[in-house]
């Protein structure tokens, strides 16, 4: 699979790159082609960090990035070292004081912050403690404007000047008092291109339940990323990223696993869940239904007379061929599950069918039939309602967590 990113240097007023802006790209087009700000900047991420690699990518100097409100508020720059980038907030950031207190988390643990387009009108006070650098569309201000907001802001921040295209903007911008400064005139953005290998979905929805556990089992994590080329080699790739410094070298993925961390391997496999499924809108909701069922089968797990943890299992693999778009009989083939599982899966266990039918009245609004199945279960459609209700907001509260990896 090829990955690709788009590069363009920021360079300093004796003309020397001093950092890059890393942008998305999906092929060799130099153009931003169609995903949402999420799904691009957590590509950006991903290929940058466990694809192409960021030595590679970033030469040694900072690589500012672009980051929406959700993936501030869910705290998503600190999955990197403040070492390698640049937090660059996208002017359609709404400045709320959960993003200023965001801000000033992150400049606290070492992050350079900048914001992105920023017009002369708008009010930049509450974010000034926090922001280093103050980027500038030259083609989009008034040169009026332009010397006002820098003459207001020089002396708390750094001004960048972007889409500079001549000589003679590049020498006026000096002559205003920029320091860093972006654009056409030095280089239009250049494709990165590398190869990356496909993963396998099922392998993160399995290590998230893991590593969500009370006792995460170090053995049985490291024995799901050992038999994934892909979540092996990203693993490995990011450990020598320069991100971590590690005084051994890795001689297995389980050492790999001890050494990074478990805190660590949950954002990596985060992140790269995000990623892997932003090909397909409905992907996301559902996982979330893949998540809400889980939890409420855990639930309700006495009402059907199954096990707990067999039960929550089939709540999370229940809608995984949807995801896959593969047969789950070929799905399961490849999961070290019980035979009990696995018969559930492909529809063969009657106790499982019933659960499996229950979830499916309340996600249909069936009701006449899940009062039916209520009898049967000697149990309230208002009792199952509810244990409903509480998963989704649980799997709401998981997602959002996982993103955090309280991670933060």
């Amino acid at each position: 699979m090829d990955i690709f990113i788009g590069r363009q240097p920021i360079l300093d007023r004796d003309e020397n790159v001093v950092a890059y802006e890393l942008l998305y790209r999906n092929s060799t087009a130099n153009r931003y082609e169609g995903l949402d700000h999420d799904s691009a900047t957590v590509d950006v991420m991903v290929n940058s960090f466990a694809g192409i690699g960021i030595k590679e990518v970033g030469d040694c100097k900072k690589c500012f990035i672009n980051f929406t409100e959700n993936l501030l508020l869910n705290r998503v720059p600190t999955y990197i070292s403040p070492e390698y980038i640049v937090v660059e907030i996208l002017e359609t950031v709404n400045l709320t004081q959960e993003i200023l207190n965001v801000c000033k988390e992150l400049k606290s643990k070492g992050y350079i912050i900048a914001l992105d387009d920023v017009a002369f009108k708008r009010n930049l006070s509450p974010l000034l403690p926090y922001i280093d650098i103050i980027k500038i569309d030259y083609l989009a201000m008034s040169r009026e404007d332009i010397k006002d907001m820098v003459e207001t802001y020089k002396h708390k921040v750094t001004f960048l000047a972007e889409k500079i295209e001549s000589r003679e903007e590049y020498e006026e911008a000096k002559a205003m008092g920029f320091e860093y400064f972006q654009g056409y005139f030095f280089s239009k953005p250049i494709i990165l291109q590398g190869k990356d290998i496909d993963p396998i979905p099922t392998n993160y929805l399995q290590l998230l339940n893991k590593l969500s556990s009370s006792d995460p089992d170090i053995d049985e994590i490291s024995s799901i990323i050992q038999q994934d080329l892909s979540l092996s080699y990203k693993l490995l790739k990011v450990m020598n990223s320069g991100t971590f410094f590690f005084k051994s070298k890795v001689t297995s993925i389980k050492q790999a696993v001890v050494l990074l961390g478990l805190f660590e391997i949950k954002k990596l496999i985060m992140i790269l869940m995000m990623s892997s499924m932003k090909k397909a809108d409905n992907q996301t909701e559902l996982l979330k239904m893949s998540l809400t069922r889980a939890s409420f089968f855990e639930r309700t797990s006495r009402i059907f007379g199954l096990n707990k943890n067999q039960l929550y299992m089939f709540g999370m693999f229940s809608l995984i061929d949807t995801i896959l778009n593969k047969n789950m009989k070929d799905i399961i083939e490849d999961l070290p599950i019980t035979n009990e599982l696995a018969a559930a899966l492909v529809g063969s266990n009657e106790k499982y069918n019933l659960a499996l039918s229950a979830v499916k009245c309340i996600e249909h609004g069936e009701w006449d039939e899940l009062q039916t199945l209520c009898r049967a279960l000697q149990s309230t459609d208002a009792e199952l309602l509810k244990h409903y209700q509480e998963s989704t907001l649980s799997a709401d509260q998981f997602i959002h967590a996982q993103k955090e990896s309280t991670v933060q």
